[in-house]
């Protein structure tokens, strides 16, 4: 459930705010509006905080072996990020050096290894000598009185030393630029300069044991930036400062209570229906297990929005169930699971509850694969006497009769579910607002879904084994009118019903996306088939190997990458599909836009 939240508005000395603030801190329950705060000692500390964050970035990743508690003082990490920003630096000038130094040694490695100074030396005795790379046809045009001496020759370019006491004939040609250093002495300043990137690299890594105390650093800095941000943008009137904020409506007798011992003046109210006001979301441990989805898809539920986490919990893990559609699959994801979960159990003293989601999904599972005969796509297994016996014939895998049909109005049977529980809600929430006949615009979607719902059969299945019933007409129209009458009243009933005819084109789009909608569940079936499909071909292939060493060797490997390969396809296509069903199709009936702002209220860090 969404937990409901009041505004408070706190009043404060501004000689004791810094005070205030901690204990406000460390009460832990205000969810403050955004404040912007200033001043050089946020920015010291803000430019500190890149400087920690920099070097961290900088440290090469700790290896098992490296594994080593090492504490350090606040001081020491400091300057541990400044030694680690410097060899940094450092590394990056010799590592450009390097690369700078290579790209000379293969811009002249053609003219072999010479020394610079010996030109230096011709010319100051009066012996002008220049390089250049020239084409056979502009060796030809240069006159014949030319000292032009071949070095070496690649493809069609030749390499040339030219002495002579003018280059007019030269103009056109680029000259190739004498280096400072001779071939093998550039090579040997390359070699000097990988030593000391070693050496920079090897210190580096002497400072990982670092790591720890630096990432420990960090989250203090974190919290003090977090608390000279506050500190620094609340309002301040004459000798008072104030703010606002939310806190959870179970809260306020402890914030009133610490208020009072503070001598801070608070005011509570009801949040305005234009409050940014943040989301609190506390469930039974049971549905609490479906929160780890909702965090990795990052979806909030705005406050006044609706926690849909436990019809989330039972569809979704249907959808999963019969996505991945094999026994065999879901005893592996369960496997997997228990194992992971015991390990966890032991390291952190509690099974995370996104293992305990993976159990629970594995074990539906199970049973949609056990009742379909699919234990890894595998005909025989399914044949056997034991598995045979929970076998449901109409949605077998391997039935001797024709199922798909039945399947697909499964589907359709639970997209209907779905969508019609999304407008029973609505309906039923909005009874409890004003003007309460807008709720009965829900009762007319409700209509056109369970009306939608045999247009599909007769569309999509068979218009010969399912006729449209003129029931099913009258439920569409009916509704599409409830819709168009309803859905825009706001007190005045001949002014919404106006609205609501003015609108009555985006409306009927609306009806028929919710058509789509309906059909859109069909994908279970159609993935799920696809992995039982993907299994079985693997199975044949595996099969058609022989029994020879070889064949058996290769049917092992067939069967162990082709499982494996279909098993995270299915896992992909849980996320796409089983996701899209609940956050796009049911939530879109549902009226949700996910604009929600998680309730993060000021508090210690170390009880985050």
């Amino acid at each position: 459930m969404i937990v409901p939240m009041k505004k408070v508005f706190i009043l404060l000395l501004d000689s004791e705010k810094s005070l205030s603030l901690k204990k406000l801190r460390d009460l832990g329950v205000v969810h403050l509006e955004d404040l912007t705060g200033s001043g050089d000692k946020l920015s010291l500390l803000q430019n500190e905080r890149e400087t920690i964050s920099r070097s961290l970035s900088i440290l090469p990743d700790r290896k098992k072996k490296d594994l080593r508690k090492v504490s350090y003082s606040k001081e020491e990490a400091l300057e541990i990020t400044k030694r680690i920003l410097i060899l940094s630096d450092e590394l990056k000038s010799v590592t450009d050096s390097i690369q700078s130094t290579n790209k000379e040694v293969d811009r002249i490695a053609v003219w072999g290894d010479f020394n610079p100074d010996d030109l230096a030396l011709l010319r100051d005795n009066g012996v002008n000598i220049k390089l250049f790379e020239l084409k056979k046809n502009e060796l030809k045009e240069l006159p014949d009185y030319l000292a032009v001496f071949p070095v070496n020759h690649i493809k069609s370019s030749g390499f040339y030393a030219v002495i002579s006491d003018s280059f007019e004939a030269f103009e056109k040609f680029e000259e190739v630029q004498i280096p400072p250093f001779g071939l093998e002495k550039l090579k040997e300043i390359v070699e000097e300069k990988k030593i000391l990137q070693k050496k920079i690299e090897h210190e580096l890594e002497t400072l990982i044991d670092a790591k720890d105390s630096l990432q420990n650093l960090l989250k203090v800095y974190d919290e003090k930036i977090e608390f000279e941000n506050i500190h620094s943008g609340l309002s301040v009137e004459g000798t008072i400062a104030y703010f606002q904020g939310f806190v959870p409506t179970d809260k306020t007798d402890l914030l009133k209570t610490t208020a009072s011992k503070n001598s801070w003046a608070i005011m509570l109210q009801e949040p305005e229906e234009d409050d940014a006001v943040p989301t609190l979301i506390r469930n039974s441990k049971i549905v609490r297990i479906i929160q780890p989805v909702f965090d990795f898809l990052g979806t909030i539920p705005g406050y006044r929005e609706k926690d849909i986490s436990f019809l989330f919990l039972i569809f979704f893990s249907l959808f999963f169930a019969m996505i991945i559609g094999d026994a065999g699959y879901g005893a592996i994801f369960l496997g997997i699971s228990i194992y992971t979960g015991i390990k966890l159990k032991k390291k952190m003293g509690v099974v995370p509850d996104g293992i305990k989601l993976l159990a629970e999904m594995s074990i539906l599972t199970i049973i949609w694969g056990a009742i379909t005969g699919t234990w890894f796509g595998s005909v025989g297994i399914s044949k056997i006497p034991f598995f045979d016996i929970f076998v449901i014939d109409k949605i077998a895998s391997f039935s001797d009769t024709p199922n798909a049909q039945y399947i697909k109005h499964l589907t359709f049977i639970i997209g209907t579910v779905h969508l019609s529980i999304a407008h029973i809600w609505n309906f039923i929430s909005m009874l409890k607002k004003k003007p309460v006949i807008k709720a009965f615009a829900q009762l007319g979607w409700l209509s056109m879904v369970l009306g939608l719902y045999f247009l599909v059969l007769n569309f999509v299945l068979s218009s010969e084994e399912f006729p449209m019933p003129i029931v099913a007409v009258y439920m569409i129209f009916a509704g599409l009118i409830a819709v168009v009458v309803f859905s825009e009243q706001e007190g005045n009933f001949f002014k919404g019903l106006l609205k609501g005819i003015a609108g009555l084109m985006p409306t009927f789009l609306d009806s028929i996306s919710a058509f789509s909608d309906v059909i859109s569940y069909i994908r279970l079936f159609a993935v799920g088939l696809a992995t039982v499909a993907v299994a079985s071909s693997f199975n044949s292939m595996a099969a058609g190997m022989g029994s020879s060493i070889v064949g058996i060797i290769g049917s092992i490997l067939i069967l162990g990458f082709g499982h494996a390969l279909n098993l995270a396809m299915a896992a992909l296509s849980v996320v796409v599909h089983g996701v899209r069903l609940n956050v796009l199709e049911f939530s879109g009936h549902l009226g949700m836009e996910w604009t929600g702002e998680n309730y993060n209220p000021f508090r210690n860090r170390k009880d985050i």
